[in-house]
Order: structure tokens, then C-alpha cells, then sequence
């Protein structure tokens, strides 16, 4: 009976020691569409050697899995819509953009998923994952920051992030006037809404 009682502790305690291994503090977290002021996700790029362009997309999406207490385990996936092109205000332009670099949005969407995030210390963290931008996905980086997590004056707990990263727009086959710049810095901003179970 001794070892039956012996056998049975150490099930549970295996059983106990592989569930708390695995298991995290993770929290749900969707992009705050409400408060616009406080995303962005802008582009630049250069303009015959002139100057920088600089334009935004003005519509995405996403959501965020957060473990502040572990922050590699952690995931975002997010959607661009490509259509909400803005370069500079002008509507033009941003037409004539959308026209030219991205087949007049014809593929409308781009997506960004999360494939690692290394925590590099005080918040800082190394984000890989795929993007897919005009049908073609690549492995890209963001060097982003947990700004802040915590209870926000008016939408609940949120956590607070920015980011950059560049890319190539030869590798996503925007070859459109090829004496502008090939790369694609990205400013990015966001506030997050923790969803309430």
C-alpha cells in the first residue's frame, strides 16, 4: 500500500511540476481602435535623393497575447489595410500611390505575425515574424519597446508599445519607379486594450 500511496504522489507531482512548467501568465490584449490619436503606423522613404517621403496607414487591427512576467511569451498578429494609404494628407498622391507602388489595392491586406520575441532587458524587446505585404512573406524584425502596462484614466488596463523596423520593397515586388528609395523604414505606435474574460 506504501508504494501504491508513493506511486500515486509522484504522478502528482509530475502531473503538478509539467503543468506549472508549461503554463503562463499570459494576457489578451486587442489593438484600441477608439483611440486613434495614439496608433500609428507610418512609412518613410527616400525621394530621388531629395527628401523622405512620409505617409501612413491609417486602418489596422491587431491582437496581442502579452506575459509581462515572462515577455518571450508573448505574440502579436496584426492586419494592415493597404487601401487606408495616406501620404501626407493629400488625396491625390495617396491615389497615385496606391495606384503605382500597390496595384491600386488589389491585394488589400498585409499581415504581421509573430514568430519569436526575444526580451532584451528594461522592456525591450526583439520581435520576428512573418510578413506578408502584395502576396509575398518574409522574416522581418522589429526593435519595439513595452512602453507601459497599467490601468489607463479612461479604457481600462491597456500596455503601450512602439516599434521600427526596415525593409526592402524590392522584396515584396514594389519596383514602381525604381529612382525613389528601396527601403522602407516603419515608425509604429500602438495602445492596447486588455480584453476582459
Amino acid at each position: 500500500m506504501k508504494a501504491l500511496h508513493s506511486c500515486f504522489s509522484l504522478v502528482a507531482l509530475g502531473s503538478s511540476l509539467l503543468f506549472s512548467a508549461s503554463t503562463y501568465a499570459v494576457d489578451s490584449f486587442t489593438f484600441d481602435t477608439e483611440s486613434a490619436p495614439h496608433n500609428m503606423l507610418m512609412f518613410q522613404i527616400d525621394h530621388q535623393g531629395y527628401s523622405r517621403s512620409i505617409g501612413f496607414f491609417k486602418t489596422f487591427e491587431g491582437n496581442i497575447d502579452l506575459d509581462t512576467d515572462n515577455l518571450k511569451n508573448s505574440s502579436v498578429d496584426a492586419i494592415i489595410d493597404i487601401t487606408s494609404l495616406n501620404l501626407a494628407g493629400h488625396e491625390e498622391w495617396s491615389n497615385n500611390t496606391l495606384a503605382v507602388f500597390f496595384k491600386n489595392g488589389a491585394l488589400p491586406k498585409a499581415n504581421f505575425k509573430s514568430t519569436n520575441v526575444e526580451d532584451k532587458g528594461d522592456g525591450k524587446l526583439m520581435i520576428t515574424g512573418d510578413f506578408t505585404l502584395m502576396g509575398v512573406t518574409k522574416s522581418i524584425v522589429l526593435d519595439a519597446t513595452l512602453n507601459k502596462a497599467g490601468q489607463s484614466q479612461a479604457s481600462g488596463f491597456k500596455a503601450g508599445f512602439s516599434a521600427t523596423t526596415e525593409l526592402s520593397r524590392k522584396d515584396f515586388g514594389i519596383i514602381a519607379v525604381p529612382s525613389n528609395g528601396d527601403k522602407v523604414t516603419i515608425t509604429i505606435e500602438i495602445e492596447a486594450v486588455k480584453v476582459e474574460a
